[in-house]
């Protein structure tokens, strides 16, 4: 993308260079200078569907930090389906989307249109879980971590299926590590794979009894390259314990969507659950 600017940067080490990103403002800039659009207004009123491509290049900047994303979202996006709601949408319409995509999908974005806050993640939760397909479920804290804030996973059960989808999420607010953070977006993204897990890619991990699938699922394109998915897995390590710096790792697991700031406690009420025992 010509005449892209990135105002976010990152202190990653005594002596090294801060790394840089683009905000949501940043990328929304370059296509206002490229005559794309006119402004922010024509792009969430009449071309809403560029979100999606503004997402996947804040992918490949590399601040989710996982490499495989990166990769993904650079050559192999036609393994992803990503729908934008701009209106409110029902639950029950939603799933009837989710399950015909299902097995034909190796990862879905969704992305809802609003002001980014907590407040429009909570009321989102608060939607899909009146569909008995979700759940909602307060994450245990990794060890000697504990803060003012609620790590959060969001899980969808597809009907009569063995595997429950681990949902990653993408804000722009705070207490969101780094990683998930995309400062300045006027949306809330949920990524997940709707399909079963493939085990050859990921280990096999159980969760309240069924078995989880999520995004090291996906078809990371090396095919036997077992030694170059070695490589790429290490980097991917490494670039988010150097990215995320002295924030909580806690907040920054595959298997936590968001991180709330404790208020919001409340707000989700009964909806948030423990987390069901194996």
């Amino acid at each position: 993308m010509a005449n892209l600017s990135k105002s976010i940067h990152r202190d990653v080490g005594a002596g090294k260079k801060p790394r840089a990103f683009s905000s949501f403002d940043d990328l929304l800039n370059a296509l206002i200078e490229n005559g794309v659009v006119a402004s922010k207004e024509e792009l969430i009123e009449k071309q809403q569907g560029l979100l999606s491509a503004l997402l996947f290049e804040w992918y490949i900047q590399g601040q989710i930090a996982c490499v495989f994303a990166q990769m993904l979202a650079g050559t192999r996006k036609e393994d992803w389906q990503s729908i934008v709601f701009k209106e409110p949408v029902e639950a029950e319409e939603l799933e009837e989307r989710l399950v015909q995509s299902a097995d034909s999908l190796e990862a879905l974005q969704l992305i809802f249109v609003g002001d980014g806050t907590p407040e429009q993640a909570v009321e989102l939760i608060r939607m899909l879980c009146q569909h008995p397909s979700w759940s909602c479920h307060e994450m245990p804290w990794m060890k000697n971590e504990q803060a003012d804030s609620i790590p959060v996973g969001l899980r969808w059960h597809r009907p009569d299926s063995n595997y429950v989808s681990w949902v990653l999420g993408i804000a722009p607010f705070e207490p969101m590590p780094f990683t998930r953070r995309f400062v300045g977006a006027p949306f809330i993204a949920l990524v997940f794979r709707p399909s079963p897990p493939n085990h050859d890619r990921a280990p096999k991990r159980v969760e309240g009894g069924l078995e989880a699938s999520h995004l090291a699922h996906m078809n990371d394109g090396l095919g036997s390259d077992d030694e170059k998915r070695a490589r790429t897995k290490d980097k991917t390590i490494y670039h988010k314990q150097t990215l995320l710096g002295d924030e909580l790792r806690s907040h920054a697991r595959a298997m936590v969507t968001f991180a709330f700031p404790a208020h919001c406690r409340e707000s989700l009420g009964s909806i948030l659950t423990p987390l069901p025992q194996d």
